[in-house]
């Protein structure tokens, strides 16, 4: 029996030190034993209050260390994402399709959250974005969530039907239709159909366009015409 460390654990509690110190001080201890050899120590109240002091400080240290280890987990991962986007720029930039569909994301589309959403009114551009998404993105049709937004005065309309049409999409995929107020009573525009959004993807198909972005940003200024 290790009496010795026994009474120095004793002596070191009735010190006020925690379990975590005295095992610093005493090596190739476990907790189980301390805990045996003293569950028959009391501690004064101020004892008790520095131990619960130093374990808030240990558990908040313990808190900001993993927010900074999953921050920099993030960071090399956003980094990894845009190096391998930027490799395959040499050779999608010679389709049109991958410019405009890059183009038009770069100008209109959500960059607020790391996923793709992308809305507008004119179905021509909406096509153009399901056709860049399934050739250049890899995401198929099944994968993709539409949603109109519309104001309520034109909700008798059924515009869903227009879009269904458009981008060959049943209205049953359609997800809720959005009504939003307007103060108007008299539609000003015959042709408006509402503006339709498309989400889908997450974080890496996010990053990867992000990394489209930057690299045709580097390769415009390197290519920049003379006149």
């Amino acid at each position: 029996m290790r009496l010795n460390d026994k009474l120095k654990a004793i002596e070191l509690r009735r010190q006020g030190k925690s379990y975590e110190e005295i095992k610093s001080i005493i090596f190739n201890l476990s907790k189980s034993t301390l805990s045996s050899w003293l569950k028959n120590i009391e501690l004064t109240l101020e004892q008790k209050r520095r131990i619960k002091g130093r374990m808030k400080k240990g558990a908040d240290r313990g808190r900001i260390k993993g927010a900074w280890v999953n921050r920099q987990k993030r960071i090399n991962s956003i980094l990894v994402a845009k190096a391998k986007a930027k490799k395959t720029l040499p050779e999608l930039i010679q389709y049109p399709l991958f410019i405009t569909g890059l183009v038009l994301y770069w100008a209109e589309g959500a960059k607020t959250q790391e996923r793709f959403q992308f809305i507008n009114s004119d179905p021509r551009i909406i096509q153009i974005m399901k056709d860049w998404l399934i050739n250049f993105c890899n995401i198929p049709e099944e994968r993709m969530n539409f949603r109109l937004y519309i104001h309520k005065i034109y909700a008798h309309e059924q515009c869903e039907k227009f879009w269904s049409k458009i981008i060959g999409i049943p209205v049953l995929r359609f997800q809720k239709t959005v009504y939003k107020p307007t103060p108007h009573r008299v539609k000003k525009n015959p042709n408006y159909k509402g503006c339709l959004r498309i989400d889908c993807g997450g974080v890496e198909l996010f990053r990867k366009i992000m990394g489209w972005e930057e690299a045709l940003v580097k390769h415009l200024k390197n290519n920049k015409p003379s006149w």
